[in-house]
């Protein structure tokens, strides 16, 4: 069995990549799905990702009371498995209940029977270890990275949408039960593979006080903080990713022995095109400079825009790297252009530990520069991220750009 390529510094992924929409998979053929999910695997390698996640709310619908009804969810699950291959690192979700619309399952966040949970996650997490024992068939490679849940501090303080039981959120997905559940998960996932690193958390608000207060909690309770290994975070916001950074410090600043990575961030592209281009630098920017080790965008592509250019912009039909026009096939947008083009960078360049170099950009640790806001002259030279194109040594670049390092001036 291969092993995928270890991750080396910075990375750049993509949040629900391979996913077939619960609106469409009803009617689909499983052998109409495997193609979309390795069409949507060719599309995110294209752009060079690394890390793709799922989720399981949207795809694969793998939560563990949903699997004790429709066993056949797994066929989903072994497809998004396969499009993997050896190369695109997977984060696999694990929960009781359908994230993020748990509250429309159960009354209740906390299982009945933690016993069945934790023997739910164990299955699966053997089924795509690797270790020869109880293995999907032909699995080409091992998933390591299984993530507990999503945004539970959401759940805890704001109703879900289409529930029509009135239910206090306060006393739903408490600090107390996150951590049972995470706990019960994380003992589970450790007892079928040696090898797999446990995510927890998925904040929505990681920049804000009640998601730090929620955190805090949840790292309060017996066994939490032993029990994974990277903390998740998401960032929803108009602004250049300060927000982010400030929630990715605060929350460092509880767990500081646990890597952050971030897990969902976009912007919708309508302030523009071109703008939400450019924030796909400026979030990766601002992540690097407070500290995580990943960004994973969402998502790969937008639903497809009627001939008039609408798509009904509702939650995160704008959010994506590309489109597509009536069903036709999709196309690269600004921030699609971006995201690859910085990805080829990131994968000659560690962006790990870089610097605020003045306003709008951030210098890497070998000199190399990623300008996100305004323009400054490139010495070195250095490309557009937009364009592809090479900015020469001397001219002038303007963000999105990468500008290379200049040689040492007192070098002989």
């Amino acid at each position: 069995m291969s092993q995928r390529p270890p991750a080396l510094g910075f990375q750049l992924g993509i949040n629900e990549a391979l996913a077939v929409p619960a609106a469409r998979r009803g009617g689909m053929a499983s052998a109409a799905v495997e193609a979309e999910l390795q069409e949507d695997a060719r599309q995110a390698r294209a752009l060079g990702a690394r890390t793709v996640r799922a989720h399981t709310f949207n795809f694969p619908r793998v939560s563990c009371d949903r699997l004790a009804r429709t066993p056949e969810a797994l066929a989903d699950m072994d497809a998004w498995v396969r499009a993997l291959g050896t190369d695109l690192e997977g984060i696999a979700m694990v929960s009781p209940w359908p994230a993020n619309q748990t509250a429309a399952s159960t009354p209740q966040y906390l299982p009945d029977d933690l016993g069945a949970w934790g023997a739910c996650v164990t299955a699966l997490v053997e089924r795509y270890d690797g270790d020869g024992v109880a293995d999907m068939a032909g699995l080409q490679a091992p998933v390591r990275y299984w993530e507990v849940d999503n945004e539970t501090d959401l759940k805890n303080t704001t109703r879900a949408r289409k529930v029509d039981r009135t239910y206090d959120p306060s006393t739903f997905c408490t600090p107390s039960e996150y951590g049972r559940v995470l706990t019960v998960a994380s003992a589970a996932i450790r007892a079928a593979s040696s090898d797999a690193r446990v995510l927890a958390l998925g904040l929505y608000r990681p920049h804000a006080a009640s998601g730090q207060a929620y955190a805090r909690a949840v790292l309060a309770e017996p066994g939490v903080r032993e029990s994974f290994d990277i903390i998740s975070l998401h960032t929803y916001h108009d602004d250049d990713g300060e927000r982010l950074a400030g929630g990715i410090v605060a929350v460092s600043a509880l767990v500081p022995d646990k890597p952050v990575w971030v897990t969902e961030a976009s912007v919708t592209d309508e302030g523009g095109l071109e703008e939400q281009g450019r924030k796909v630098a400026s979030y990766a920017a601002w992540a690097a400079m407070a500290g995580a080790e990943r960004l994973l965008w969402h998502t790969l592509a937008d639903p497809p825009r009627r001939s008039n250019g609408r798509s009904g912009n509702i939650d995160f039909n704008t959010n994506s790297l590309l489109q597509a026009v009536d069903g036709g096939p999709a196309t690269e947008k600004p921030a699609g252009a971006v995201y690859r083009h910085l990805a080829g960078r990131l994968a000659l360049h560690d962006l790990s530990g870089a610097a605020p170099d003045g306003e709008g950009a951030a210098r890497l640790r070998d000199g190399s520069v990623l300008l996100f806001a305004g323009s400054r002259p490139a010495p070195a030279g250095g490309l557009s991220l937009q364009t592809g194109e090479a900015v020469p040594a001397g001219g002038e670049a303007f963000a999105p750009a990468w500008l290379n390092a200049s040689p040492r001036l007192d070098a002989r």
